[in-house]
């Protein structure tokens, strides 16, 4: 009998003290290809002989979490991404988006229809941001905001998407969202549940479409509907989820790695376009000093990368979802370039001051019901229609939680759009969201909850599985 095996992902803490995160295979997990699914018309994926995609390597700071040794471990070798060390902070960055949606378009480009928007932050335009530490490991208490978050995350994590109706672009956004924990159940709502981003990796189709296409011979990542919206945007989701650049693709029948994804997008940059979610898988990837040549023997780097985008446009009008993707990209590449010890000079220098600005700006345009602008960060503008506001709001708080230094976390404008967020989302989970808007606002709440909890990826499946709904000490 052929199958394939894509696990759950369980953490443990490895004998260095690195918290690991590790594809497990549980036999509820057993994903059995030649007796065909019930109640989908979707094909069936390849089949393959106990096809497993290797364990993927979180490296911040350990976690204890004990480790089930009755299952089954993955035969793979250990495998650590270089450029994350154990000094990087535990805050998953996130960068993905809706279909693109033309720069410079004479119509507003939104979460429906395209893909980027940014954020702000609050400090002044002459100080320059510290680097990000790791958040606490434990918190003695949480707060009431503290347990909406997490019964939010909670709720909607119960309830995932599924590989029958779901397309590829879904699912990326779903795993935007939680990450490693991600699951996604097969051919139907109900169906088994299986990792997420192993799904994706493993080029299974979702809703009949693959992430990634072989022509001649050579992979095409088409930027359509219903996979990604923008160059990158896989890989990007792959960089905000930590997952090892050793961690194992198939395509076309052929095994590879992320290593493969992580070259093509290099080979691909070319001046003029979008480059985006490049800057934030490249610079996490590779790092801020990485220099190499496209396919046109042109000369690129990730410096590159960051003075192409700060020379793009940040508006509703001029860039996907008001520019936050944008924003995001120049933020984590200043992040990486801080957690490299490298001088932030330059287009660092300058990407920190817009930083800065565009988060004071965003807080001058917030709501008073803690929402933030519905247009932006254009200008005021409170509309009622609950996807749109959760579209603004959720990819404004995504970017603000993440770029905001440590001490202005407990911010009460802050805290006032987390609020915001978890109380449209409460008790709405089945309800028919826009998966963009669903995936950022979630991502939104997961980060809050990364830093301020220090809730480590793989912990959630972890606890739900077992139970358990206290993450914290009371």
């Amino acid at each position: 009998m052929a199958h394939c095996w894509l696990g759950i992902v369980t953490l443990f803490a490895t004998a260095g003290g690195a918290a690991e995160l590790t594809l497990q295979q549980p036999s509820a997990l057993l994903i059995v290809v030649d007796e065909a699914p019930q109640a989908t018309d979707e094909a069936a994926p390849p089949a393959n002989d106990d096809f497993n995609l290797g364990p993927i390597t979180d490296a911040n700071g350990a976690a204890d979490v004990e480790h089930d040794s009755s299952e089954p471990q993955s035969a793979e070798p250990e495998l650590v991404d270089e450029h994350s060390g154990a000094a990087e902070a535990a805050i998953p960055l996130m960068e993905a988006a809706e279909p693109d949606a033309q720069a410079g378009s004479e119509t507003e480009t939104s979460d429906e229809d395209a893909t980027d928007e940014q954020p702000a932050a609050t400090q002044s335009d002459d100080s320059a941001p510290a680097a990000v530490p790791p958040p606490p490991a434990v918190l003695v208490r949480r707060s009431p905001l503290h347990r909406l978050v997490q019964s939010v995350l909670d709720e909607y994590y119960r309830a995932p998407l599924n590989t029958r109706d779901d397309s590829p672009w879904s699912v990326l956004h779903w795993s935007i969202a939680y990450g490693v924990d991600a699951k996604v159940a097969v051919g139907r709502p109900n169906g088994q549940q299986v990792t997420a981003i192993g799904w994706l990796c493993c080029n299974y189709p979702a809703a009949g479409k693959q992430m990634i296409d072989v022509r001649n011979g050579k992979w095409d990542l088409e930027i359509a509907p219903g996979r990604q919206g923008h160059d990158a945007q896989f890989l990007s989701m792959l960089a905000q989820s930590r997952v090892n650049r050793n961690y194992l693709l198939r395509v076309g029948g052929q095994e590879e790695t992320v290593e493969q994804l992580i070259e093509y997008e290099k080979r691909t940059c070319r001046r003029g376009q979008e480059l985006t979610f490049k800057l934030t898988a490249l610079s996490h990837y590779e790092g801020t000093e990485a220099k190499w040549k496209n396919a046109r023997g042109e000369s690129w780097s990730v410096t590159n990368l960051l003075e192409e985008e700060l020379a793009a446009p940040v508006g509703r009008y001029e860039a996907t979802c008001g520019g936050l993707h944008r924003l995001f990209a120049i933020n984590y590449a200043v992040d990486r370039r801080l957690r490299e010890g490298l001088p932030i000079d330059g287009p660092y220098r300058a990407a920190q001051r817009k930083t800065q600005q565009y988060q004071q700006r965003a807080f001058r345009l917030q709501n008073r019901d803690g929402s933030f602008s519905t247009a932006w960060l254009d200008n005021a503008e409170n509309r009622g229609d609950d996807t749109r506001r959760l579209t603004t709001s959720g990819h404004v708080l995504e970017w603000l939680v993440f770029s905001l230094p440590e001490e202005q976390l407990d911010d009460p404008r802050l805290l006032r759009g987390v609020q915001y967020i978890a109380q449209l989302l409460k008790g709405r989970s089945q309800e028919d969201w826009h998966p963009g808007a669903m995936g950022h606002a979630l991502h939104a709440l997961s980060i809050y909850e990364q830093r301020t909890l220090g809730v480590e990826p793989g912990q959630r499946s972890l606890r739900l599985a077992k139970g358990d709904t206290q993450t914290q000490q009371e």
